[in-house]
């Protein structure tokens, strides 16, 4: 019979030992993820290039993307997180009418990341300098959607002889930090810094197939099909999620910057003005990728509403049927929305 105390020294040695290599394994999985990705990156550049023009912008690339002819030029912003090709199915329609520009801000879509902070004067200084740098004339329509709402706002106010009207489409008002709002804020930088370490390893690029279209986000299936394939590949460049987190942790500035500029009973003026509501709004457990919808308390829809109110020719609708990306849900009304102001514009009848 053996008496002997286990080797205690010994289990710990061995203990020791696997754990280094448990370690080393991981290390080198993601030094394997983080060169695939890059690899991956530079190939999906190659497989979808910009559509538009890659425009020096003080010492970085932005895309900008504009077809069709007339005045005034249509110029699209899109939410926090979203970029252009969302809304190219309607600057493709618009185009008919009048020259229709989408843009991507720096670090989303094809654009190259910017400068900090990402707050909206320095979004709405580089909109400028890209439209300028392109040779994109105004007078300018600007089309906000969500967080871009907010930055067309500050253009207009920044650069009043420059913009024939405004179009806000679900975006926020009061500019209020909320305890609700900053949960929500706080909520959406963290799924962005999940979605960043997902992406910047590789994981995400090679886990997504394997969940196949229950895996996909639900703007990406609201997009035509054609689209979706250079959308899926965009979302997998880890800078989207970097410059996501970057605007939101500026949200407390921007909306300073913006309640600074619009101070008087009528901010705008007469400026042709609509503002497009979302009927729905998400549930508190909905995701991007399983989004699930209430309809809009009368608190907001009567918000929105005093939004339109900025302007003496301001005007609300309420899109009953659409979530918070009335562009995917309710294109048509966008679209309807865009034509009509231009029209009247060109008429000089507006309202």
């Amino acid at each position: 019979m053996n008496t002997q105390p286990p080797n205690r020294s010994g289990c710990l040695l061995r203990l020791a030992h696997a754990l280094l290599w448990i370690i080393l394994i991981f290390i080198l999985l993601l030094a394997a993820g983080y060169t695939y990705q890059r690899i991956a990156l530079a190939r999906t550049r190659e497989q979808f290039p910009a559509p538009g023009k890659l425009v020096d912008v003080k010492g970085h690339l932005m895309h900008i993307h504009c077809i069709g002819s007339g005045s005034p030029t249509v110029v699209i912003d899109a939410g926090n997180g979203s970029f252009s090709v969302e809304w190219m199915p309607i600057q493709e329609e618009l185009s008919q009418t009048t020259r229709v520009c989408v843009y991507d801000r720096s670090g989303y879509g094809w654009s190259e990341a910017g400068p900090q902070p990402r707050d909206g004067v320095q979004v709405v200084s580089e909109l400028h300098d890209l439209l300028q740098a392109a040779g994109e004339a105004d007078p300018y329509v600007l089309v906000g959607h969500s967080l871009g709402g907010v930055h067309v706002r500050v253009f207009a106010a920044t650069y009043p002889d420059e913009v024939a009207g405004l179009i806000l489409v679900d975006t926020a008002y009061p500019l209020l930090l909320t305890p609700e709002f900053e949960m929500q804020m706080q909520s959406s930088i963290g799924f962005y810094q999940v979605m960043n370490l997902m992406t910047s390893t590789g994981l995400l690029r090679i886990l997504g197939p394997l969940g196949g279209e229950d895996s996909m986000p639900a703007t990406a299936r609201k997009l035509p099909a054609e689209l979706q394939e250079v959308y899926l590949n965009l979302l997998l460049d880890s800078n989207q999620y970097v410059t996501a987190i970057a605007e939101m942790q500026q949200l407390p500035q921007t909306f300073q910057q913006t309640n600074e500029l619009l101070v008087d009973e009528y901010p705008f003026g007469d400026l042709p003005l609509i503002v497009l509501t979302a009927g729905l709004t998400s549930t508190p457990g909905s995701t991007p990728f399983n989004e699930q919808y209430v309809p809009a308390p009368d608190s907001q829809i009567q918000s929105q509403l005093e939004l339109a109110g900025q302007s003496s020719r301001g005007k609300h609708h309420v899109v009953s049927e659409s979530s918070h990306s009335v562009h995917l849900d309710a294109p048509g009304d966008v679209v309807k929305a865009i034509y009509d102001m231009i029209q009247a514009i060109r008429e000089r009848a507006y309202p």
